[in-house]
């Protein structure tokens, strides 16, 4: 006699990944077998991944009023891409580290990751496909097709034969970004740069692992970094420079970024940066910062000369008990008002001279208008073109010029001084144009100009 299933009970996972089968004794004269069972799961939707040892073993062993898995899918197996291990430090460390008695670690600071020939620099990893599941119900859970990264491009370097290891061909310093891979040229100095030396003027990036003495310099298109002291040096980097252990410049040196600039303490120095100063100690210096000025640390001090950022200035204290004279500023001054007026006077000027001179070329090529020969027409457009070239050019470098003092307005508009400690008397808060003198202490205070105002506002932070 055929078994009643009323009272079986089927259970499909809510991944549809397991089935469980609830079961209850058979009747007087009936039996349950195992093809009974299947068929009960086939009914319930149940088509793959049946487990036949767990019905036979709940058959025999007769396992009623309980659920009991008898089906379970099959795993989808992951795709594994390719990727790259790189064997350096992708980016650089811009920052310096923050010790835990609140001085700053510029110490931990690097820039230039150098390699030497036959050093590894990057491994490929080819994708592993992975492999398609099933759940219970025999629909086919799909893996996503494995990808490939491309080679990576660049020079200095080599690749294996079946490309997938990278090696340094030469000395210098590695970059990486968007699967370009270069090893630069990196000048090094493994002694102290002196008056034997002298100068350092290169294309690329300088190390000096001694000190800097004084009366030499040096220039490079990208960054240096110095990890002992700096004397009364002249220091120019198209990139960042950063000094580990400082700058006491006696009044005669100048350290000149096209980026940012790093250093344990600056002191008698001129400071002049595109982007960011960041330092422990500022003392009787002039800097100037295209960003922000960052003095960190509980005892980060500006005493002394002119610090300006035309974003934020942060520091802990300002100027000292004895009243130095200090100013820190920030903000926008009108000279960058007046320069951006004068470019925009230029670079109208040059669009004017490029129309007229397009139409006076096509006037040249017009047959109806000029009965000059060939020779004569080819002439005056070969002068015309000229003409047309040069100011072009001068157009695109104005244009540039705009952009970057319009950015640098921007910048501005988010002036402010902050004061993390203490500012003493003897300081002056300059913002854009408007100055506040310091007569008595202050603590933990924000100095700003909202747009419009005519005075310098002071807030708690």
């Amino acid at each position: 006699m055929a078994v009643s299933t009323e009272k079986w009970r089927c259970q499909i996972a809510d991944d549809s990944m397991s089935a469980s089968i609830f079961l209850t004794p058979p009747g007087e004269g009936e039996s349950i077998t195992v093809e009974d069972v299947t068929l009960f799961l086939r009914a319930n939707g149940v088509l793959s991944g049946i487990i036949y040892s767990e019905i036979e073993k709940a058959v025999k062993e007769r396992i009623y009023y309980k659920d009991i898995v008898v089906a379970k899918g099959k795993n989808l197996i992951e795709t594994q891409n390719g990727y790259y291990e790189f064997l350096f430090s992708v980016g650089e460390i811009k920052h310096p580290t923050i010790r835990s008695d609140g001085s700053v670690d510029y110490q931990s600071m690097s820039v230039i990751q150098s390699v030497s020939p036959g050093d590894l620099l990057a491994v490929y990893h080819p994708a592993v496909p992975g492999s398609s599941g099933m759940d219970v119900k025999n629909r086919e859970i799909r893996c996503k097709p494995a990808k490939e990264l491309p080679a990576l491009k660049g020079s200095g370097f080599e690749v294996s034969f079946d490309g997938n290891t990278y090696k340094s061909t030469m000395e210098g310093r590695v970059e990486y970004d968007n699967f370009k891979l270069h090893v630069r040229d990196l000048y090094e100095l493994r002694k102290d740069l002196d008056l034997v030396t002298g100068r350092i003027d290169v294309r690329g990036d300088v190390v000096v692992h001694g000190n800097v003495r004084t009366g030499t310099y040096i220039r490079a298109t990208k960054s240096v970094t110095v990890d002992g002291s700096v004397e009364a040096a002249t220091i120019i980097a198209e990139g960042d420079i950063v000094l580990k252990k400082g700058m006491q410049g006696g009044g005669k040196a100048k350290l000149i970024s096209g980026s940012n600039i790093y250093a344990q303490f600056i002191e008698f120095t001129e400071v002049k940066a595109k982007g960011n100063v960041e330092s422990n100690i500022i003392l009787n210096s002039v800097v100037s910062a295209g960003k922000s000025v960052i003095v960190k640390g509980k005892r980060g001090s500006i005493i002394g000369g002119t610090s300006y950022s035309v974003g934020e200035l942060s520091v802990a204290h300002a100027g000292n008990a004895a009243e130095v004279k200090t100013t820190v500023a920030s903000g926008i001054s009108d000279e960058y008002d007046k320069r951006h007026h004068l470019l925009s006077q230029k670079a109208d000027s040059a669009r004017r001279s490029i129309k007229k001179t397009q139409h006076e070329i096509e006037q040249i090529r017009d047959v109806r208008l000029t009965s000059d020969p060939k020779e004569v027409k080819d002439a005056k457009i070969s002068q015309l073109t000229r003409r047309l070239k040069r100011d072009e050019r001068l157009l695109e470098h104005v244009e540039k010029e705009i952009k970057e003092i319009e950015d640098t307005i921007n910048v501005g508009n988010r002036a402010a001084v902050i004061i993390e400690d203490t500012v003493n008397p003897g300081v002056t808060v300059r913002i854009d144009n408007k100055e506040m003198v310091i007569k008595n202490p202050m603590t933990s205070v924000k100095f700003y100009s909202p747009e419009g105002n005519s005075e310098i506002e002071v807030t708690g932070i």
